[in-house]
């Protein structure tokens, strides 16, 4: 029972279809669902189960977090189908899409020291439409198993994803 669970791939531990569009109250359904038959208070009275409760219910939140968000999600994808994305060492980009991220930061900047959460509210919005078109793209190239082609879009998301913390951030401290 235990064991069966550790060699799930994320996508059969969730009982969703190895896509990168998926059902997102699906997914939340079967996590509580998970949580509720894994959970490790339901094996404190017996080591042995408990250690490998802890064990599942770590590899269950991993799962669920991997899946919830579009980047991991992409991600854990490719590397199901046999593609490494490296985020920390390749950071190459376009000049323009550099220039883009630049001219955004500079945007929160000045937007944070004026104090003008409308202009933050509508980098927010921005940002996120920016985000959501990259989500599209990355479907179609899915489809198209366009692997190599997806790793530049899991990049620009994760800018995007920073950029949106960036702006959370400075909405907040004002």
């Amino acid at each position: 029972m235990f064991d069966e669970i550790l060699n799930k791939n994320y996508f059969q531990l969730f009982g969703l279809e190895q896509n990168f569009v998926i059902d997102i109250e699906q997914l939340q359904n079967k996590m509580r669902e998970l949580q509720n038959i894994y959970h490790p208070d339901n094996f404190a009275n017996d080591q042995e189960y408990l250690n490998k409760a802890l064990m599942i219910s770590s590899h269950i939140n991993h799962a669920y977090k991997s899946l919830q968000d579009s980047q991991l999600r992409a991600t854990y994808l490719l590397e199901l189908n046999g593609v490494e994305v490296d985020l920390v060492y390749d950071t190459k980009f376009s000049s323009e899409f550099l220039m883009a991220q630049i001219e955004i930061r500079e945007r929160i900047e000045e937007a944070k020291d004026d104090e003008d959460i409308d202009e933050l509210e509508n980098l927010e919005t921005e940002l996120k439409k920016e985000k959501q078109k990259l989500e599209r793209d990355i479907t179609d190239l899915f489809v198209n198993e366009e692997f190599q082609a997806i790793i530049e879009l899991i990049k620009q998301l994760a800018f995007y994803n920073k950029l949106l913390i960036v702006v959370d951030d400075s909405i907040s401290s004002l």
